[in-house]
């Protein structure tokens, strides 16, 4: 018998390989079992259950893992060395106010029976805190950057915070909510003040669209909207790209994709 040329045993190969996922379903489904396998494939990873809506302990977990997020933001920001003496006192009460309630949701946390996260939340680094540092690398002012970037931010927590109101079981935890909801907005009143010392109240209180510049940032407003607004804060950042655009970016309230559930560790 002649032997086989190579084109004609790869297609011979197919043809078993073929025969072989066939007769493996065939006889799989015969006696009733799971469809059959043919390879070494692993197994499907069975993912950890995880309670919805999220319990306390995960809620508070997830907020002392971005006050994590905020402390490791402002070392970023603060290392700039673009700030001024008061510009630089402001960041610095900022920066004790978060580590304070890094402590006091790790607090919390225990006393809500889990365990306290203190690390910072990957998902919002990832997604958030790292692009836009990133995104200010170039710049062509560091200085109205790092200012945006702060008042942008504290803008989030504050609404973050707000959601976690309506979220929590416990009723103390609602008002321990409130009650940071309101300071990071005080942050993000003091920032906006700094940026835009001469205007108070945002167009939307009269009916109007958000004001932009003319280079495309959000003009920011010491009053911003009326309380309990949960929607996206616009937050842009860098140099004009060759495309005639600069980085742009939404900032979230969390979602369950943000949540540090209770199987979650630090990493290392």
């Amino acid at each position: 018998m002649s032997g086989l040329s190579r084109r004609e045993l790869i297609q011979s190969s197919g043809v078993v390989l073929a025969f072989g996922v066939v007769a493996a379903a065939c006889a799989s489904n015969d006696a009733g079992g799971e469809p059959g396998r043919v390879g070494f494939a692993p197994p499907p990873p069975t993912l950890p259950e995880v309670e919805d809506p999220p319990n306390d302990a995960t809620l508070l977990r997830t907020a002392q893992s971005i006050e994590y997020a905020a402390l490791e933001l402002y070392k970023s920001l603060m290392a700039t060395g673009v700030l001024d003496a008061d510009e630089s006192a402001v960041f610095d009460r900022i920066v004790q106010d978060h580590t304070r309630h890094a402590d006091e949701m790790g607090q919390l946390v225990t006393a809500a029976g889990g365990q306290a996260f203190a690390c910072p939340n990957q998902f919002m680094m990832d997604r958030s805190v790292s692009p836009v540092l990133a995104a200010m690398e170039g710049s062509d002012d560091v200085h109205r950057d790092v200012l945006n970037i702060a008042c942008s931010f504290e803008t989030n927590f504050g609404a973050t915070y707000q959601a976690f109101v309506s979220m929590f079981q416990g009723l103390d935890l609602r008002t321990a909510a409130a009650f940071h909801a309101g300071e990071e907005h005080r942050h993000a009143e003091v920032l906006a003040r700094i940026i835009n010392p001469t205007e108070t109240f945002s167009p939307t209180f009269f009916g109007l669209p958000e004001e932009k510049n003319k280079e495309g940032f959000v003009v920011p407003y010491a009053i911003p909207s009326v309380f309990g607004r949960l929607s996206p804060v616009e937050l842009v950042v860098g140099n004009v790209t060759a495309e005639g655009s600069r980085f742009s970016i939404q900032l979230q309230t969390p979602a369950q994709n943000t949540f540090v559930y209770e199987y979650m560790s630090c990493p290392g």
